[in-house]
């Protein structure tokens, strides 16, 4: 169960958002059912989601002094979920840490250190629309356009992303699942097998009620699971815009693309990520504000302002050098898995001669078939591990501090 709270709370940290849409559920039986592919999130989020609707209109105030309070309150809007947001997330972290697994965990450390970024890029985030109520609210004359663009520009790719996320949730808690039914089956056949050493006296009573006592908390953690699939079902319906229970069919997560780094020009995406960069942006744009005015005090809010952007160039080349390691070592966990896999079916192969010959026991052999299919899942999950790091590159390039 931690590994399987730690697997998908990572995914479910945007925007939950379920309470802003008050009679979506009366839609249900209106509205059709939609197949979400992940290649279509982006589009459909676009076109649909209500936040990002909004932000059209607010876009469209932006020229007018009129719509200033619409961008403040918008800009409070998504400052608000940023900060309900980060709070999750770092509740979330401090379960997990403290939660100590017994042996390194590839996938859980990637989780810890996706938290860490997911909190840091909010706080960021949370700042920087402080700065600029603050700086609408004190002189609205000097309120930048283009600035407020870039916010909700870069608050819409943020939903995206979270859209994503929770679609890769779904597919990371589907497959703890299969692995948690196919772990139970095993704990079954064990039982059957420890009831019938009971009865001619090789094991204890007590054991084999020790052993049971699992059955049920394996059997709850699957009845949470499938809440939580469905929960998570309803959260990306309220963010394409429908009702939480409209009928939704998930579909399959693109296997990641193989040596993906090998097809990039690093050295230009980092150029296209600082250029794409909103919060790059808007410290280029301070800096041109203030060095247009004059007197001292102009002088140290310069400074300041470039002190702001030379950060931020560091702070993204320190995240792109972090990309790159977390999508080589994906690549490597990947890999690792899958040549695991080959050894568990020799060993398969191996003992299924044996048992030809009557030299294992068929729940030997049925133990080391569940070891094939676990084995398959971990797989699967390294595959997604690896499709989530890409994608969090792809995002990065594109300007959004994932």
């Amino acid at each position: 169960m931690k590994k399987f709270i730690s697997s998908l709370l990572i995914f479910c940290i945007f925007f939950t958002t379920a309470a802003i849409y008050p009679g979506a559920a009366a839609e249900v039986s209106s509205q059709p059912m939609l197949r979400l592919n992940h290649a279509d999130i982006e589009q459909l989020v676009m076109r649909n989601n209500t936040v990002i609707r909004n932000n059209r209109i607010t876009e469209q105030g932006l020229n007018d002094v009129v719509g200033t309070p619409m961008m403040v309150d918008a800009m409070l809007e998504g400052q608000r979920q940023l900060i309900a947001m980060q709070a999750q997330a770092s509740a979330i972290l401090a379960q997990i840490m403290a939660s100590p697994s017994d042996q390194p965990d590839a996938v859980r450390e990637g989780i810890i250190l996706s938290l860490t970024s997911d909190i840091a890029s909010a706080e960021r985030e949370i700042r920087q629309i402080s700065a600029q109520i603050e700086q609408m609210g004190s002189d609205p004359v000097r309120n930048n356009v283009s600035r407020a663009l870039m916010q909700i520009n870069n608050a819409n790719r943020q939903i995206i992303w979270g859209v994503e996320s929770l679609y890769l949730g779904y597919h990371t808690l589907s497959r703890q699942l299969e692995q948690t039914q196919l772990n139970l089956e095993a704990l079954n056949r064990s039982i059957a097998s420890m009831e019938r050493r009971h009865a001619v006296g090789h094991v204890t009573a007590r054991a084999l009620q020790n052993l049971k006592s699992n059955v049920s908390q394996m059997v709850a953690g699957i009845t949470s699971m499938e809440s939580e699939l469905e929960n998570i079902s309803g959260q990306l319906n309220i963010m394409l815009g429908r009702a939480a229970d409209a009928p939704l069919q998930i579909g399959t997560l693109p296997a990641a693309e193989r040596n993906f780094l090998d097809t990039r020009d690093i050295e230009r995406d980092l150029v296209s990520a600082r250029r794409n960069s909103a919060a790059i942006n808007i410290a280029l744009s301070e800096i041109d504000e203030v060095s247009r005015q004059y007197g001292a005090a102009a002088r140290r809010q310069e400074a300041i302002a470039q002190n702001n952007h030379d950060n931020e160039l560091r702070a993204m080349v320190l995240r792109h050098e972090s990309l790159i390691r977390a999508i080589n070592d994906r690549q490597a966990s990947l890999e690792l898995a899958e040549e695991q896999l080959e050894l568990l079916l020799e060993n398969l192969r191996e003992t299924e001669r044996r048992h030809s010959r009557g030299l294992v026991s068929g729940f030997d052999l049925e133990q080391a078939r569940t070891e094939i299919k676990l084995q398959e899942i971990r797989i699967a999950s390294a595959d997604a591990e690896l499709f989530s790091a890409i994608r969090r590159y792809e995002w990065f390039v594109r300007g959004l501090s994932t």
